[in-house]
C-alpha cells in the first residue's frame, strides 16, 4: 500500500530508452453521487475542459484525453469477453494527461488560476474520494494505422526478416528530417551548377554555338529534376508545419517559412530569369543554322549573367534547409 504522506521519487527512464518517453497520468474517475452520466460528461467536456485546456498548453502538456464509459458502451464488452478478458471495470471515466516532465504538471497544479477555479470545479462532477490514479511512461506502437515504434527483445529483432527490420528503421524517420534532407540535396544540386558545371563550360568552350548547346542540355536535365524536388520538399515542410501547429508548437512558423523559401525558386524563375532563359534558348536555336549569330565573349557574358541569377536562386532552398534544421533541433 502506497503511503500518501511520503512522495516517492520519479522512477528512472528505462535503460534502453533512446528516444525519451513521455509520462502519462491516468485518472480512473467516478462521477459525483446523484449525477447522471449525461450531466457528468457534459460538465467535463463543456465546462471543465475549456477552463483547463489553455492552461495545459501553457505548461507544456502534450496531450489530454477523456474516455467516458457509459452503460451503453459497457454493454459492448459482452461481445469481447473471453477467458482472458472477463472482468468489467466500473469507472465512469478515464482521463489521461501526457507530459514530458513531472515538473510541468506540478507547475500546472501550482498555478494560482488552477487553484482558484479548477480545484473547486472538480468537486462539482467527480467523486474524488473514490477516484484512483496512476502514472507511467508512454510507448507508442501504432498510430493512425501505422507502426510508429519497433519494440522487441533484441533476440527477437535478430530473428526477424531483414526487410521487417528495414521497415522499422524507415518508420522512425520523421517528416521534418526528410524535408531537411531533401531540401539540402536540392540546394547542393542547384549550387553545383553555378560552382562547378558553368565554370567548366566557360573554361572548355571556344565557340558560341557549342556553349549555347551545352547550356541548353544542362538546363534540360536540371529542369527535369530540380523543380519537382522543390515542390516535394515544400510539401514536406508544409506537412511538418501543420503537424507542429496542431500540437501547439511555435516551430510551425519556421517550417512554414522553409516551405515558402524552398518553393520560391519557381516564382523567381518566372519573374526574374525567364527573359534570360528565353534569350539563351533563342540563340541556341538560331546558332544551329547561323554559327556567327554571337561572338564567344558575348555568349559567355550571357551565360555568366544566368549563373549569377541562378546562384541567388540557389539560396532559397539553402535558407529553407537552415530554417528546417533549426526548427527540428529546437522542437
Amino acid at each position: 500500500m502506497l503511503d500518501a504522506t511520503k512522495v516517492p521519487d520519479t522512477p528512472p527512464r528505462p535503460a534502453d530508452d533512446s528516444t525519451g518517453q513521455f509520462l502519462c497520468l491516468t485518472i480512473c474517475g467516478y462521477r459525483r453521487p446523484g449525477m447522471n452520466e449525461t450531466d457528468y460528461r457534459n460538465h467535463m467536456t463543456q465546462v471543465s475542459a475549456p477552463m483547463t485546456a489553455d492552461l495545459m498548453v501553457k505548461y507544456g502538456i502534450k496531450q489530454w484525453t477523456m474516455i467516458h464509459n457509459t452503460v451503453e458502451s459497457r454493454a459492448l464488452m459482452s461481445q469481447l469477453f473471453d477467458r482472458q478478458m472477463a472482468n468489467l471495470a466500473d469507472f465512469d471515466c478515464f482521463s489521461q494527461v501526457v507530459f514530458k516532465s513531472l515538473a510541468d504538471y506540478k507547475r500546472l497544479k501550482e498555478d494560482p488560476w488552477y487553484r482558484e477555479h479548477l480545484v473547486g470545479d472538480h468537486e462539482k462532477f467527480a467523486d474524488t474520494r473514490r477516484s484512483i490514479m496512476t502514472i507511467g511512461r508512454v510507448t507508442e506502437i501504432v498510430r493512425d494505422g501505422k507502426v510508429v515504434d519497433c519494440i522487441a527483445h533484441p533476440t527477437t529483432v535478430l530473428l526477424r526478416h531483414p526487410l521487417h527490420r528495414f521497415g522499422c528503421m524507415i518508420s522512425s524517420i520523421n517528416t521534418e528530417v526528410t524535408a531537411v534532407m531533401t531540401g539540402s540535396i536540392l540546394a547542393g544540386a542547384m549550387m553545383s551548377l553555378s560552382l562547378i558545371a558553368v565554370p567548366a563550360l566557360l573554361d572548355s568552350t571556344y565557340e558560341a554555338p557549342q556553349l549555347f548547346q551545352q547550356w541548353t542540355r544542362m538546363y534540360h536535365y536540371g529542369h527535369w529534376v530540380l523543380p519537382s524536388m522543390a515542390v516535394v520538399t515544400s510539401i514536406l515542410y508544409g506537412y511538418a508545419a501543420a503537424q507542429q501547429r496542431r500540437r501547439q508548437k511555435e516551430t510551425w512558423i519556421s517550417f512554414a517559412l522553409a516551405a515558402v523559401m524552398t518553393v520560391s525558386i519557381l516564382p523567381f524563375t518566372w519573374l526574374i530569369m525567364v527573359p534570360t532563359n528565353d534569350e539563351l534558348f533563342r540563340l541556341q536555336t538560331i546558332s544551329q543554322t547561323e554559327p556567327a549569330v554571337m561572338g564567344i565573349d558575348a555568349a559567355k557574358a550571357l551565360v555568366v549573367r544566368w549563373r549569377d541569377m541562378h546562384s541567388l536562386r540557389s539560396l532559397f532552398p539553402l535558407i529553407g534547409s537552415i530554417l528546417g534544421a533549426v526548427a527540428s533541433v529546437g522542437r
